[in-house]
């Protein structure tokens, strides 16, 4: 991506932030708390309009120059957050994603299955766009003391927290915490709470290619909490930083 920013808007009931509009970004649009009706209309200027109402567990993605708009229902605001990005370079992969909304929820993951070591999963969607490869979403419930090693990925990642308290990065997350994970950058993480901690994924897939990572570099991440090994030191001293992080 050339260019990625992510907000949290609020509107108060019967408010639309906007008229109905288009732009060169796609987006996808997480409601966090509240109602509203999700506004589309046909590209093809015949101003046809459908209504889609989204509460928490929908989120949409809309293509780029998809005209769009929101409008708060009910009696409380409605709160969302909104991720967007561009790229210069348009994806060849055909076909590419429609404006879709989509439901998760953490009964998708199947709690009880042990064959996970306390991590399960359950995929959303994972397609072409326009300016990316593939846009991937999936769901993820940590059991408590569940987590995995660091480790890089060749592909940016933008997590929504929804549940639960997590480590990463050297930090502590609680519920409605954003994490970015850049391409080639390490990152692990734990559920730190006593409770199961529940979020959401997005992967963004590089259309010119994913990032060369070094060979075997998985395999040497997968000391957890023995000490780290063949690595640079720089890298080797953040990895020991995060790994002497106390766990509560």
């Amino acid at each position: 991506m050339d260019d990625f920013e992510s907000h949290v808007s609020v509107l108060s009931p019967g408010i639309t932030p906007h008229e109905p509009h288009s732009h060169p970004e796609e987006e996808l649009l997480i409601m966090l708390s509240g109602e509203a009706d999700i506004v589309i209309l046909c590209p093809d200027g015949s101003y046809i309009e459908t209504r889609d109402r989204i509460r928490p567990g929908l989120f949409v993605y809309y293509p780029a120059f998809q005209p769009h708009t929101l409008h708060a229902v009910g009696i409380e605001p409605a709160t969302y957050l909104m991720f967007k990005w561009r790229a210069e370079e348009e994806s060849k992969k055909d076909p590419q994603l429609e404006t879709t909304v989509f439901h998760y929820s953490k009964g998708a993951t199947h709690i009880g299955s042990e064959s996970a070591n306390g991590i399960f999963q359950s995929r959303i969607f994972d397609h072409p766009t326009g300016y990316l490869r593939k846009l991937h979403c999936h769901v993820t419930t940590l059991q408590p003391g569940a987590g995995y090693p660091p480790h890089s990925d060749a592909y940016d990642a933008a997590i929504l927290l929804l549940e639960g308290t997590v480590e990463t990065l050297g930090r502590r997350i609680g519920p409605l915490g954003v994490i970015f994970y850049a391409a080639g950058e390490p990152h692990g993480m734990k559920n730190v709470g006593n409770a199961l901690a529940f979020y959401l994924v997005f992967e963004f897939h590089r259309n010119t290619g994913e990032l060369i990572l070094p060979q075997k570099t998985h395999e040497s991440w997968r000391v957890w909490r023995n000490g780290v090994h063949r690595f640079p030191s720089k890298v080797a001293r953040l990895v020991r930083r995060f790994l002497t992080i106390p766990h509560r």
